[in-house]
């Protein structure tokens, strides 16, 4: 770590840092429980120790500087605790050394909260995973040496910048203002909302409409929806989807590399849609919105940001107001985020103690969305999760309760509370 001092932030993490404040930031999580005993925390640490020097990227923190916000590496390890009552509480700008994540446990339970300053869905999976592995290989043998592959430049490459081309197609973004749900946020508040399903019986429930696992699960969003409002609905209903572009423009980076894309579904004042015409109506937009051509257009766009010359010279703290309101004006377009991580696999075979995975979109009351939805999968359960900063949880209920009646089995499991980051 000692030849790491600092480096830019991508793209991507120059606008989740300038939402960050003392109070909030854009915090997202990823976890795991084990099938056997109770998380060791000295083992855990020492696992933690062991991966350090494996992913520099992820022992940074957001630092403010003149311009632009930057990453500085620490050799500090991150905060590694027991959960307390509030599960992921917001990874803020701190004055302390810690790297920008934290590791909590419970019972059978590893969790890793990462800001999204730090690296996407895809890059946190894959340092998650390289912590539960060293983790088991501990816990059944506690001399066992740790094998360090050292990190390459590519993994800690800013991909927008590498694909950016300058003067290219940018996406026509002057798109209405969306629906959104009927709830209020609750301040220092959030639950979690899972629900369960074997995979397959998922994808087969979406290969008879025609549809990927991620465009069912936005129809059921939708439908949910439609019957949560109970009444006409003329506005939009937009799910944002981020994407990993990793599956479209090679790159091995475990920073940043996702855009949002979306899918579009217009109720027209009608208040009896069927989930099949839902269906009918939303297939094919993400495959049409993640075409290369497409995505590229998106890429354009951040590139021409950062690399805007007025911008370049214009003191950060004149600079963030404007990137703030830009955030909250794209995410007006929104009613929810459905984020998708996918399959999580692994070589070894850490995957036989491992009862399930779970995905979760963190409090995003900072983009005016009282609730979010992630999903991923691991051992053929598919762990759907509903992160709400309210006590209405009825618009959560409605979506599920769309699943259950296509005949999908469910188990519920939930968690909440309040709190704050302690000084």
């Amino acid at each position: 770590m000692t030849k790491y001092r600092w480096m830019k932030t991508d793209t991507a993490s120059i606008m989740f840092s300038c939402l960050s404040s003392k109070k909030w930031g854009r915090t997202f999580r990823v976890a795991a429980v084990l099938k056997d005993k109770d998380i060791d925390e000295a083992l855990l640490i020492k696992a933690a120790e062991d991966i350090k020097p494996r992913y520099p990227s992820m022992h940074t923190r957001i630092k403010k500087g003149f311009f632009w916000n930057y990453q500085e590496f620490t050799d500090a390890l991150p905060e590694i605790r027991a959960e307390h009552s509030r599960v992921l509480l917001p990874i803020t700008m701190r004055d302390d050394n810690r790297p920008d994540f934290r590791i909590v446990y419970h019972k059978r339970r590893i969790a890793f909260e990462c800001s999204h300053s730090l690296g996407d869905g895809k890059g946190a999976t894959e340092y998650f995973k390289a912590l539960i592995e060293r983790y088991v290989e501990l816990s059944e043998n506690p001399d066992s040496e740790y094998i360090l592959t050292e990190p390459t430049e590519a993994e800690l490459s800013n991909a927008y910048a590498d694909y950016y081309i300058k003067g290219g197609e940018k996406p026509d973004d002057n798109a209405p203002e969306a629906y959104h749900i009927d709830c209020k946020s609750e301040r220092d508040f959030l639950q979690l909302i899972f629900a369960f399903t074997p995979v397959d019986e998922l994808r087969r429930k979406a290969k008879e409409k025609g549809l990927t696992i991620t465009e069912y699960m936005v129809a059921a969003l939708i439908m949910g929806t439609l019957n949560h409002a109970d009444k006409s609905i003329t506005e939009p209903i937009v799910i944002a989807v981020p994407v990993n572009l990793r599956s479209f423009f090679p790159s091995d980076t475990v920073r940043n590399f996702a855009v949002q894309s979306k899918i579009h579904f217009e109720p027209k004042g009608r208040t009896d849609w069927t989930f099949d015409e839902i269906c009918s109506e939303i297939a094919g937009q993400l495959k049409k919105n993640t075409a290369p051509a497409e995505l590229q257009k998106q890429l354009n766009k951040f590139g021409d940001l950062v690399n805007n010359p007025v911008l370049k010279i214009v003191p950060y703290f004149i600079k963030q107001p404007v990137l703030r309101a830009s955030q909250k004006k794209t995410h007006a377009g929104f009613t929810t985020i459905f984020t998708n991580i996918g399959n999580t696999e692994f070589e070894t075979d850490t995957a036989t103690k491992i009862e399930r995975f779970e995905g979760v979109n963190g409090d995003t009351s900072g983009y005016g969305l009282v609730s979010t939805c992630s999903a991923v999968s691991c051992n053929g359960i598919f762990s759907l999760c509903f992160s709400v900063c309210s006590n209405d949880t009825s618009w959560q209920k409605e979506c599920v309760r769309v699943l259950t009646s296509q005949g999908l089995t469910i188990r519920i499991e939930s968690t909440h509370g309040n709190g704050v980051n302690e000084k």
